[in-house]
């Protein structure tokens, strides 16, 4: 049965093929430019399909990629077709739209022994991939998180149930007015909601992030940060373009709070979730991509922030992310409701480039 996956998945193909064919990756700086005297030297590929691990070993001598099962050479097929095929890959993401095939590519898919495009998605390890180690001399087998810009921009935290965050409402508020406010179905009706209420002299105190999980998982980075991220979500809105960094310079100037604290923090909250930390999952302060991070660029370059460059890592993260606003009505937030014997407010965080 033909792959049918959308342009983040065939991102994580992309980069299997181009970087078998190349055999090395560049790394990148904090603005996502090439650094070229700095790469690092792809050795071998690792999939994991139905509990078999294949190994596709790059060899220079021969000019193959050889696929080893069960430590028993299978095929070997030219680096020349990985590049043919790597090519007609992002060829393809860049005109493609929503989930689609790629019919030419399917023939040399069963070729080598691929099955499956995308790794578990309970893993933030896209690709795996063995690489020489010019640090220490070793040879390492580690793991990288793939994020694609082809076509649009990735998300980094995605909104869901396990995303909302709650506030109580401070102040008097009667029935009509709850009515009111809710009934407010402007363009902007969530900063417009939140401004009314501000007006009529109620406040939102933040309360919780709403799923355990999630409130531990940030607890693990700061025992602050759920209040902290909540409270900066909130002001997002009010915030024209809502980068992260600008948001944040918003929240310190409203809070009084150390501006240098916040970024340090939001910082380690957008490297965990990069490499290792998902809202639903209990966390154990782990990088599940243990190895770094991997950009493919609109224009097919592919760069990579490796484990060693997490300051680059760090500020490119933070320089080029946004929150976002999902869809109030999808998620289920952004209106006055009782619960808990008190009225509340809440609010679902996604986090974009």
């Amino acid at each position: 049965m033909p792959n049918k996956v959308n342009k983040g998945e065939w991102a994580e193909l992309y980069v299997f093929l181009k970087a078998l064919s190349e055999g090395k990756i560049y790394a990148a700086d904090s603005d996502l430019n090439k650094i070229p005297d700095l790469f690092y030297m792809i050795l071998s590929a690792i999939k994991i399909e139905n509990n078999i691990q294949k190994e596709y070993s790059r060899e220079e001598e021969s000019g193959n990629i050889v696929l080893i099962e069960d430590n028993h050479e299978v095929l070997a097929v030219s680096i020349s077709e990985f590049t043919k095929y790597a090519g007609h890959v992002i060829d393809s993401i860049q005109k493609g739209k929503g989930t689609f095939e790629i019919p030419i590519v399917e023939p040399f898919l069963e070729k080598i022994n691929v099955t499956k495009i995308k790794q578990n998605s309970d893993s933030k390890k896209d690709i795996i991939f063995k690489i020489h180690d010019d640090f220490t001399g070793a040879e390492p087998t580690i793991g990288f998180s793939v994020k694609s810009y082809v076509g649009s921009k990735p998300t980094l935290l995605n909104a869901s149930g396990a995303t909302k965050v709650t506030f109580d409402i401070e102040g008097r508020i009667s029935q009509e007015f709850i009515m009111e406010i809710n009934s407010i179905d402007s363009r902007d009706k969530i900063k417009d909601r939140i401004q009314k209420l501000d007006e009529n002299g109620n406040s939102l105190i933040f309360r919780k992030a709403t799923n355990s999980i999630f409130e531990r998982n940030l607890q693990m980075i700061d025992y602050r940060l759920p209040e902290i991220l909540g409270k900066l979500f909130m002001f997002s809105y009010f915030v024209r373009g809502k980068s992260i960094p600008k948001v944040v310079e918003y929240f310190c100037e409203k809070e009084a709070e150390d501006i240098k604290l916040i970024e340090y923090k939001i910082k380690d909250l957008l490297v965990a979730v990069a490499l290792g930390m998902e809202p639903n999952s209990p966390w154990d302060g782990m990088e599940d991509a243990n190895g770094g991070y991997i950009v493919v660029k609109d224009n097919g370059e592919i760069l990579c922030y490796h484990i060693y460059d997490r300051n680059k890592l760090r500020e490119y993260l933070y320089r080029n992310t946004k929150f976002d606003s999902p869809s109030s009505s999808r998620t289920g937030v952004g209106l006055i409701i009782e619960s808990d014997g008190a009225l509340q407010f809440g609010l679902t965080i996604q986090i974009r480039f």
